[in-house]
């Protein structure tokens, strides 16, 4: 394959990885890039899925910008290989082919496909009975190795590929020796084969081609202290004696015969004695089918399709989801339903992954089992899983079969038990098995919990309970959380017990804490809490430990950073861990980087949780108050409005926080975090823990500007009115002023105004017992607000000016800007406009210099109904739209809303085009904030349309 000039491109696999143009190497990259090619390579000439390589380079830990990664690095190779492509031409080499893409590679260009070509001929050759000169042949071709296979290439996806080429490599080796012994070239193998067996003492083919070197050499005693020692080894590491070859070598030198075999001109096969006859060789072990399969339609569908797009066969499927969900269940009903499909058999094995008491079966076991089903003595079974394998990969190589690899734990051991054929292998698992995925093109089939619907067809079936009782049912279903361990439970508790009535099942379960107890049967070990803790043994040391704290979480999901803090670890550790649960199906991802459980999971955390030392549970808890709080502090802080006075202190400052650089990432992650937030503060506030109740008032207290901007008036309410009754509890004058003013506004916001009057009178005099100026000006103003609001504008007038004396005096330039601002609608009230124009610009100055966006879009809306009423109709519309660029710029769609309103207003007093596009989008900002000025917004539309008005 030539390319840039005529000069060849080679590919090598056989040692480092690289490519040569000519005499010179070409420049791969970064590592990532070249392990792109390293999975290109070996799918050569065949697509390759995006995800089958994102899979393969980053296994369990692949990034959120994985794919643009991959597209990163494929056009690193391309310009590589194509260095003189132009640059909008198509690429020759590498190119795109569906959501994957295509190596185009001439076999002679790759060195492993040299090698694989020459092992075929010196078969070929040894069959023709040419045997030096198959032995040439794969000297030539070993010669093409130049160390260990994808040198330089890192990950799980390169070690599976280095031990599969390595056992290539070891079988060429072996295979040389034995052409060179059939020629009598034994004595210059010795040393050779000496060195291979070191290497690879487990392997009773190369002790007895040693064995066999040394009798040509006539070094018979050492033949046979090799194999003494042949036997020890495979006595000590496998605990079996050696094999039936090794055996007749030993016998053959203690008799002073011949070892050497005839020499065969095709390969041998095995025959079966005729004392032990062989077992039936199309076997039928699937266990019997569930009797009904509900809810699991689109799974079915989905196997169904899978299999449509693998008509010559070797498929992989992994039906994968949490334990108890029905895995088994789905993979047993498809594969008798498929059966015929697959005339030579069906093989079964339960490999007892997550049973606390069996050992889960090893590879070489269940091959070993495989094998004797398949009709292959126990004597004639080899030793080592690599030669089993080997053998059962031929015995099935032309037969369709059903292969069900049933509870199985991880990837390693399923890739020996895979059959190089067009048989159907199903495996199940509580894992992805992305290993599976990423080695042998596996497909994932996710079950999750079944729906209401179905969950109650399960219960009603079992349970045999009437129609009478389908409200009960129903909740009995949520309660079980749609898993169908939990429901056939449930439904078996039901039907031994006529006289126990669903409700009452229903009052129990209800409990959270004896739930988990209550799904289970007294003469069973199959219950809830014991697949969940099954699946929690599986799991290494700190996703472990992960799972009990996560108990101690009150919100919806967590992410890494909250994770870490609880449990002191770095972020990057928590990311791996709770990607292994998630692996694990004890965890889901409810969107990128977000984790949630489902409801019987979570339970299951509390019960853990429970189980801790109180001192953990206390520590734990309050590092995640800490979190949040700082994290919080840090969000409020960017955010485009003024902020308070108050500081938060958290005991503890997290070591990783997220990353926040401006409003945009703040309320991003407000939005994404205020169930947790919430939660949190309403967790502190049950306790006595002092410090837990400062959090308590202070989370609300950070969040109360969000709300405000969010336009979130009953969220507000209600949070602050907890954080009221925490701040009570600590008696705290700053925590009480904070709560109660923040308590007097939102209830403004729900024009309960005598309440909030009473609630601000009150913070302004514990303000004004503790000498807190800031404090005072900001209760004055809003004092002030109220009775504007209800027309005592004298009064008014006299609050608004003392809080600007008390800001001045503090130094309170946001304070000073918010009584400017405030006099500015007063005086419109009283239609004193130059004084209103007067008040508003000099706020809109004062805004700027403190960097308050909401405030100066405010003055600016309020500024323009003062000129509108002022009869400066155009300085009216610069004012309104000046409002609206900063409402914009501050990211608050509130404020948009309001200036959009406003615009709205000032074209309809003037006749222009566009009000109602303006209100049309007031409205809509409105109703998505679910604010109360949609209802004035649709009442204005109304009024338009049925006017018939020329503004629209």
């Amino acid at each position: 394959m030539e390319y840039d000039g005529g000069e060849p491109l080679r590919f090598e696999v056989l040692g480092l990885l690289r490519v040569r143009r000519g005499d010179r190497e070409v420049d791969l990259g970064a590592a990532k890039q070249r392990a792109v090619l390293a999975v290109l390579l070996l799918g050569r000439n065949t697509p390759v899925s995006r995800g089958h390589i994102i899979d393969a380079v980053w296994g369990d830990a692949a990034p959120s910008s994985a794919v643009n990664l991959v597209q990163t690095y494929v056009a690193g190779l391309r310009r590589a290989l194509e260095p003189s492509r132009a640059r909008r031409a198509p690429a020759e080499l590498l190119t795109s082919v569906g959501d994957g893409y295509l190596l185009r590679l001439d076999p002679a260009a790759v060195d492993l496909d040299a090698f694989e070509r020459g092992v075929v001929t010196a078969g070929r050759l040894r069959s023709a009975g040419d045997l030096e000169a198959a032995a040439h042949v794969l000297d030539e071709v070993l010669a093409l190795w130049r160390g260990e296979a994808l040198g330089g290439v890192a990950g799980l996806f390169a070690e599976v590929e280095r031990g599969r080429l390595a056992e290539r490599r070891l079988a060429a080796l072996e295979e040389r020796a034995e052409l060179l012994l059939l020629t009598g070239r034994g004595a210059e193998l010795v040393q050779e084969l000496a060195a291979l067996v070191g290497e690879h003492p487990l392997r009773e083919r190369g002790h007895g081609l040693l064995m066999r070197a040394l009798c040509q050499a006539g070094r018979q005693a050492e033949a046979l202290g090799a194999y003494r020692e042949a036997r020890e080894v495979l006595i000590e590491e496998l605990g079996v004696e050696p094999g039936p070859e090794l055996r007749r070598l030993q016998q053959a030198v203690l008799a002073g015969e011949d070892p050497e075999p005839e020499r065969p001109t095709r390969p041998l096969t095995i025959p079966a004695p005729a004392a032990e006859p062989a077992l039936p060789t199309t076997p039928a072990q699937l266990p019997r089918a569930p009797v009904a399969l509900i809810g699991r339609e689109a799974a079915v569908r989905r196997l169904d399709g899978l299999l449509a797009d693998y008509p010559s066969g070797g498929l992989v499927l992994v039906v994968t989801g949490p334990a108890g969900v029905g895995k088994t269940a789905l993979a047993l009903h498809w594969a008798h339903r498929v059966r015929e499909e697959f005339p030579d058999g069906q093989l079964y094995v339960d490999l007892h992954g997550y049973d606390p008491n069996q050992e889960p079966l090893g590879a070489g076991e269940v091959l070993n089992r495989f094998l004797r089903t398949l009709g292959v003595p126990s004597g004639d079974i080899p030793v080592t899983v690599e030669e089993r394998s080997a053998l059962f990969r031929t015995l099935v190589a032309d037969r369709r079969m059903v292969v069900m690899l049933d509870n199985a734990r991880g990837s390693t051991e399923l890739m020996p038990l895979l059959p190089g054929s067009p048989s159907c292998v199903v495996v199940t698992s509580r894992r992805r098995l992305v290993g599976l995925v990423a080695h042998a093109d596996a497909r994932l089939v996710e079950l999750d919990m079944l729906d209401t619907d179905a969950a109650v067809q399960v219960l009603g079936r079992v349970a045999g309970r009437d129609a009478t009782e389908v409200g009960p049912l129903r909740r009995l279903a949520v309660l079980c959380d749609g898993l169908p361990l939990a429901l056939r439970i449930a439904a078996a508790r039901l039907a031994v017990s006529p006289s126990l009535r669903v409700a009452e099942l229903v009052a129990e379960l209800d409990d959270e804490h004896g739930r988990l107890a209550a799904l289970g049967l007294e003469d069973e070990d199959s219950t809830v809490r014991a697949a969940l803790d099954a699946s929690r043994r599986a799991l290494s040391p700190l996703p472990a430990r992960l799972l009990a704290l996560l108990g101690l979480h009150p919100g919806p999901d967590v992410t890494a950073h909250v994770v870490a803090a609880m449990a002191c670890v770095r972020v990057s550790e928590a990311q791996r861990a709770l990607d292994a649960l998630a692996a694990a199906n004890l965890l889901s991802v409810n969107e990128p980087g977000r984790y949630g459980a489902h409801d019987l999971v979570r339970v299951y955390t509390r019960t853990l949780a429970g189980e801790l030392a109180p001192a953990q549970r206390h520590e734990a808890t309050s590092r995640m108050l800490d979190f949040y709080l700082h994290c919080a502090d840090l969000a409020d802080g960017l955010l485009p409005v003024g902020r308070g006075s108050v500081r938060v202190a958290p005991r503890l400052v997290p070591a990783e926080v997220p990353r926040l650089t401006g409003a945009g990432d703040a309320t991003a992650w407000l939005d994404a975090e205020q169930g947790n937030l919430i939660a949190a503060a309403e967790l502190a506030g049950e306790g006595a823990d002092r410090a837990w109740l400062v959090h308590a008032w202070q989370l609300p207290y950070t969040l109360s500007r969000f709300f405000w901007l969010r336009a979130d008036r009953s969220t507000w309410l209600r949070t602050t009115e907890a954080a009221m009754r925490a701040a009570t509890s600590l008696g705290e004058p700053e925590a009480r002023f904070v709560t109660l003013f923040n308590l007097g506004v939102a209830l403004l916001q729900f024009h309960r105004s005598d309440e909030a009057l009473a609630r601000l009178r009150e913070a302004l005099e514990v303000a004004r017992a503790g000498g807190d100026v800031n404090a005072q000006a900001r209760a004055l103003t809003t004092v002030a607000d109220m009775l504007q609001t209800s027309g005592r504008l004298e009064e008014a007038e006299t609050c608004y000016r003392e809080a600007l004396e008390v800001s001045r005096a503090a130094g309170s330039r946001w304070a000073e800007a918010a009584a400017h601002h405030n006099l500015g609608p007063l005086y419109l009230a009283m239609r004193r406009y130059e004084d209103a124009k007067a008040w508003l610009r000099a706020a809109v100055r004062i805004y700027q210099e403190v960097g308050e966006q909401c405030g100066e879009s405010t003055c600016h809306t309020d500024l323009a109904l003062v000129l509108l009423e002022s009869g400066e109709l155009t300085e009216a519309v610069v004012s309104a739209r000046t409002a609206l660029s900063v409402a914009s710029a501050a990211m608050s769609p509130y404020h948009q809303a309001l200036a959009h309103d406003r615009l709205a207003t000032v074209f309809e007093r003037q006749g222009l085009a566009g009000a109602r596009a303006h209100w049309q989008r007031a409205l809509a900002l409105y109703t998505e904030l679910n604010a109360p000025e949609a209802d004035l917004v649709r009442a204005r539309l109304a009024r338009v349309r049925s006017a018939s008005s020329p503004v629209g």
